[in-house]
């Protein structure tokens, strides 16, 4: 029941962050992406208007299937071609060095294992191929980072850690991070609000 009204609800609730600079942010980062391109937790969709005709495959994971259901449904108002895929991150269904690019975006947050996760984006990523990445993370101040840590039994409840420190993971991992900005997620909790923008190869 959780997650049905999690899905129903996802759009509604990101719309202030959307319309207050996150679209853009989403835009620029994918910008970037070419070739044949996996987004992994594509959720409702918020990333499809934003590919650049540079993409010339298109696959989207995602195990959820109420989110999956409105993923379909924005595919077909847009008009999109894209492969729409049952599967979690930890243990994705494709050959080793499948895509060019790999794109996560408010997902890392919520896999149950994170370097398993990683190390499974670098697996089906072509050699120097990109990952493009837009995650809220542990904030850098001792005293929100604290408040992050007493509100993740709540944020739980969906499935997210607030808390992570998504870059020292990436960064421990095989891939290598090349760029990478802080920032802040507009209008949202301030639980909520630090962020990374950046893009790591294989």
């Amino acid at each position: 029941m959780m997650r049905r009204l999690f899905a129903a609800l996802y759009d509604t609730v990101s719309r202030g962050s959307e319309e207050a600079g996150l679209r853009q942010e989403r835009k620029q980062l994918l910008a970037d992406a070419e070739g044949a391109t996996l987004e992994i937790g594509a959720g409702t969709g918020l990333n499809l208007e934003h590919y650049p005709e540079a993409v010339t495959r298109l696959v989207l994971v995602e195990p959820d299937r109420h989110m999956r259901r409105r993923l379909g449904r924005r595919l077909e108002t847009l008009g999109r071609t894209a492969e729409i895929v049952e599967a979690s991150v930890e243990d994705l269904p494709f050959p080793d060095a499948s895509f060019d690019t790999v794109v996560a975006t408010y997902v890392l947050c919520s896999v149950p294992d994170q370097e398993r996760a990683l190390a499974e984006i670098a697996r089906v990523l072509k050699p120097s191929g990109r990952f493009l990445f837009l995650e809220h993370v542990r904030s850098g101040e001792a005293k929100l980072a604290k408040r992050q840590d007493r509100i993740r039994p709540l944020y739980n409840l969906v499935g997210c850690n607030p808390n992570r420190d998504t870059l020292a993971r990436i960064e421990s991992s095989t891939l290598t991070v090349e760029s990478v900005r802080h920032g802040e997620v507009p209008k949202a909790p301030k639980v909520g609000r630090p962020m990374i923008v950046g893009m790591a190869r294989r």
